[in-house]
């Protein structure tokens, strides 16, 4: 049997390179459409911290049942 906290340890890495790689293909599309002045104001505006929130690792919280649905909540601060 797999061990869930290495899991989401494993899926919560893999989430972090992907929402790195997106920032920074991002910025560098901006960069090269823009120029630098601009990407790297757009930079100084994205709130990284809140990219990466739903990412941190967190102590279990399966110790109760959990029927519920799974939930992904929009990031609003990009």
């Amino acid at each position: 049997m797999s061990d869930p906290d290495e899991l989401a340890r494993a899926l919560r890495a893999t989430a972090r390179t992907a929402a790195t790689t997106a920032l920074r293909e991002g910025l560098e599309e901006i960069e090269e459409r823009h120029g630098r002045d601009v990407a790297d104001e757009v930079a100084g505006l994205v709130d990284v911290d809140g990219v990466f929130a739903g990412l941190r690792e967190v102590t279990s919280r399966r110790a109760d049942p959990d029927d519920e649905e799974w939930e992904f909540k929009p990031v609003t601060s990009i």
